[in-house]
């Protein structure tokens, strides 16, 4: 457990000495950095991950709210953490003059991703499902007294910005990432309708903009085996890798075993072709699928 008796100072004390001590900075007054001697690069962006935790409630099992969870993590394109703000109390002197103390600190509540959409609407439908704690029709929620409860219809997320590189065993560690976040009670604010808006002079890929509540907040790397149990939610997921110590649906792996395998043949064509198992206007009533 963490040490609920350790201050946030001390908290972000290992933090802070890892950040900037030992670490080579950039020269005084020129602010140079180049040379193959350097010893730190620039932060870059856009390397990131994230699992959710779904309630089982709203998805009506465990595995449609882990099958869910997946399509979130591998369509996640984007991400926003949120904010924390200063508050002050002003006080003003003769002539105008003023003072500013500081009186407490504000999260906001929000963070946003974007994904990207795909046939069959899926993170439309996940959003739309994660929302149906209330009916937009009756304006109640479907749950009984017993079960309107934030564990049936809350959810978390966890993030880590990760450095752009691979690992031990082409998995993530802890040395891996930059920063990370888990955040707790998550709930989507809005349902994105309005993502599928369409223009017949243009025909592109839809991304939904999602921002999630959540409560408190978030736990970070400063707190203690934080980052540790980021690293252990994105266990098992590798980037490639074709041994048995590595995942078979990494993404090299599946090029390598199409490319190498019996899958690929002379004059043959390919294995896992996509066809239709029903019509599309099926009588059974429900939508068509297909087999792979």
């Amino acid at each position: 457990m963490g040490d609920s008796a350790t201050n946030i100072i001390s908290r972000l004390a290992t933090r802070f000495d890892n950040a900037i001590i030992d670490r080579d900075k950039p020269d005084f007054l020129t602010r140079d950095i180049g040379g193959h001697f350097r010893t730190n690069n620039p932060y870059i962006g856009g390397y990131f991950q994230v699992v959710f935790g779904l309630p089982e409630e709203l998805f009506g099992s465990e595995i449609h709210a882990r099958d869910a969870s997946r399509w979130l993590h591998s369509t996640c394109e984007g991400f926003t953490p949120h904010t924390q703000t200063k508050n002050f109390v002003e006080l003003m002197g003769q002539g105008q003059i003023g003072s500013s103390f500081v009186s407490g600190v504000t999260t906001n509540r929000e963070f946003t991703m974007t994904f990207r959409e795909y046939q069959n609407l899926p993170l439309l439908n996940i959003i739309k499902r994660w929302s149906s704690v209330f009916d937009p029709f009756t304006g109640t929620s479907p749950l009984d007294g017993n079960r309107f409860l934030p564990i049936n219809y809350k959810g978390w997320c966890a993030v880590a910005q990760t450095k752009p590189v691979r690992s031990k065993n082409e998995a993530l560690t802890i040395d891996d990432i930059e920063e990370c976040y888990i955040y707790s009670g998550v709930m989507p604010v809005a349902v994105p309708l309005d993502g599928l808006n369409s223009d017949i002079t243009s025909n592109e890929s839809v991304q939904h903009s999602v921002s999630f509540k959540f409560d408190n907040s978030p736990l970070t790397s400063a707190e203690p085996k934080v980052t540790a149990k980021v690293v252990e939610l994105l266990a098992g997921m590798h980037t490639m890798g074709t041994d048995a110590s590595n995942d078979k649906n990494s993404t090299y792996n599946r090029y390598w075993s199409r490319g190498t395998g019996d899958e690929t043949s002379q004059w043959g064509t390919h294995k896992g072709e996509v066809t239709s198992t029903v019509t599309p206007d099926a009588e059974s009533g429900k939508p068509s699928r297909v087999e792979v």
